[in-house]
């Protein structure tokens, strides 16, 4: 055997080792939008223990604001009624009737606004096979998520709010502290949900306007979020699927 030979077998061993790791999962690999590790619900947990801590310098100056000059937002009715368009992401199809008027009796319902998570997927592109995992990343969610539609739903600013100390939605950055006029059934909400989100290790709750991306080793910044109050009233406007939603 001739040092070509050699070589070409090495080759092909490296190659064969590498692929066996993939496909065993004994390893990670990384683009610029997607990790895949050998056990996501460590990589998940590990989310959850650094969002637990905030610092200054995870603050982002880019949250959307939700104004109605703001060109980027999808609205609807006159000024004495203008709703918004937002999406959430669900297991609970039958809770929303296209067309219906709804009102959100259950609870908070967390929401990112309509176009951001669909030009999210239109800028990075990622196989079917993994586009339920990346969703769940992107929006801070565990990793066997069972969610699998998207929801788009009209609903008034006033029945929105920021999850963050200081939770108005019309500027574009988060603060770490509540500001001396907080409501104290709004930092008792919040001060309950550091308790359901960390303890036990339920999600990467980041407080701080924007959604906890675990699945990017670049940047945990993922979309801005909000919430639709409790016994907010709401308009389904369309539901789709996961695949149907991001490819439409």
């Amino acid at each position: 055997m001739d040092n070509q030979d050699y070589v070409l077998l090495a080759s092909i061993f490296t190659i064969g080792l590498l692929i066996g790791l993939a496909i065993n999962g004994g390893t990670s690999y990384f683009t610029d939008t997607l990790t895949v590790t050998d056990d996501l619900n460590q990589t998940y947990t590990n989310a959850i223990d650094d969002a637990m801590s905030a610092d200054d310098n995870e603050i982002s100056t880019n949250l959307t604001p939700i104004t109605e000059d703001n060109s980027n937002l999808t609205w609807q009715g006159n000024s004495s009624d203008k709703r918004v368009l937002v999406v959430l992401w669900t297991t609970h199809k039958s809770s929303y009737p296209v067309g219906g008027n709804i009102t959100t009796y259950w609870g908070e319902t967390w929401v990112t606004v309509v176009p951001e998570i669909k030009n999210f997927f239109k800028s990075h592109s990622i196989s079917e096979q993994y586009l339920q995992l990346r969703v769940a990343q992107l929006l801070g969610l565990p990793p066997d998520s069972k969610d699998d539609y998207f929801v788009e739903v009209w609903v008034n600013p006033k029945d929105l709010f920021r999850p963050t100390p200081d939770n108005e939605i019309n500027d574009t950055t988060a603060q770490l502290d509540f500001p001396s006029s907080v409501n104290p059934a709004y930092e008792k909400w919040f001060d309950e949900n550091i308790i359901f989100s960390y303890f036990p290790k339920e999600y990467p709750w980041t407080r701080l306007g924007y959604t906890y991306d675990w699945g990017n080793p670049n940047s945990h910044v993922g979309l801005s979020e909000f919430v639709i109050k409790n016994n907010s009233n709401i308009a389904v406007k369309s539901v789709q699927t996961t695949k149907e939603y991001l490819a439409s």
